[in-house]
C-alpha cells in the first residue's frame, strides 16, 4: 500500500465535473476517492468525468468505487467518464470485465465533447 493521502483536484466545466486524482488508488485511500465521488454526484453534473493520468495503480477498491459511483450517476441520469487511463490500471478494468460497463475515453476533451 501507498501513502494514505490521495489527492483529488476537482474542476467544473461546461456542466461536468473533472476529478483529478493523484497516486495510486488502494484500499488505503480509495475511502478518499468515494467521498469526492460522491459529492460531486450530489451536485448532479451533467458528466463526471475521472481523468486518471497521474493514477499508477489501482487496486480492487479503486474499483468497487467506480462501480459505486456509476450505479449513483445512473440513478440521476448523470453520465460518468473514466480517461487517460493508464496502461497497468486498465488491465485490472479489462481483466474484471468492466471496460464493457464503463464510457472509457483517451481524454477529458473527448468525454466533454460526448
Amino acid at each position: 500500500m501507498t501513502d494514505q493521502t490521495l489527492q483529488i483536484t476537482i474542476q467544473s466545466i461546461q456542466n461536468a465535473t473533472i476529478l483529478t486524482p493523484v497516486g495510486d488508488i488502494d484500499m488505503g485511500n480509495s475511502s478518499q476517492l468515494r467521498a469526492a465521488l460522491k459529492n460531486s454526484i450530489d451536485e448532479e453534473p451533467s458528466k463526471i468525468i475521472i481523468d486518471f493520468h497521474a493514477v499508477p495503480y489501482m487496486d480492487s477498491s479503486g474499483l468497487g468505487t467506480l462501480i459505486e459511483a456509476l450505479q449513483l450517476s445512473n440513478q440521476i441520469s448523470t453520465k460518468l467518464f473514466l480517461t487517460n487511463v493508464a496502461e497497468s490500471v486498465m488491465s485490472i478494468i479489462h481483466l474484471s470485465k468492466l471496460d464493457n460497463i464503463f464510457t472509457i475515453c483517451d481524454t477529458k476533451e473527448i468525454a466533454l465533447a460526448k
